[in-house]
């Protein structure tokens, strides 16, 4: 579906408006929100609508219907401490040498000195390119592609995964094109997207 056209305005807080509103999608205790829009041209970076609201036990489905691969997040960061980059140094002990998995590449990583003879290397996040939660207590949790969960609000970290358009994830990503979440007690949840931080969302349920 391409939510585009090629208006100057394409961007502008009128448009937006317009789209949030006719893209509004409400049914069966089901609230499905669109992450991005539009085609190779100028996909759009907000969600549509940017502001759901729901009662307890009804879910938010998030889905990316861009036309191009443009990959977004459905990332609610409750402890700040849990904010996350997609990319990240690590310290690797020992004299390893890393070869590229991909004979021929053009690649080589991101290796520096590090403490005590160690190595830093940069390497791409888990829990910020998989579906990632971190309970109360710091348990890290794993959930597969297109995971269902439900939040019941004393969560530090629930994070959708990079999320991309059907059939559009590049080789080796998991193939996430949607995230659920079913919301089991009251109050409002903000989210934000880690691709394109600019891209803010909120949940409130009554």
């Amino acid at each position: 579906m391409t939510m585009m056209n090629n208006s100057s305005d394409d961007q502008s807080p009128s448009y937006l408006y317009k789209l949030a509103n006719k893209y509004h999608d409400y049914k069966d205790g089901v609230f499905t929100v669109r992450a991005g829009g539009g085609a190779a041209v100028a996909p759009m970076t907000w969600f549509f609508p940017r502001h759901a609201e729901i009662k307890v036990g009804e879910t938010v489905k998030w889905i990316n219907p861009t036309a191009v691969g443009e990959p977004h997040t459905i990332t609610f960061i409750m402890d700040n401490n849990t904010a996350t980059d997609f990319a990240a140094p690590f310290v690797m002990s020992g004299s390893a040498n890393l070869t590229s998995a991909v004979p021929n590449a053009n690649a080589e990583a991101v290796v520096m000195p590090g403490p005590n003879g160690s190595s830093i290397v940069v390497a791409a996040n888990i829990r910020s390119i998989n579906p990632t939660i971190i309970d109360a207590n710091g348990k890290v949790t794993y959930l597969p592609p297109n995971g269902n969960y439900t939040m019941d609000g004393t969560e530090k970290y629930v994070n959708s995964g990079w999320m991309w358009p059907a059939g559009q994830s590049p080789p080796g990503f998991p193939p996430i094109n949607s995230f659920s979440v079913k919301f089991t007690k009251e109050g409002t949840y903000n989210y934000m997207c880690e691709v394109h931080p600019w891209m803010a969302g909120q949940v409130v349920v009554k």
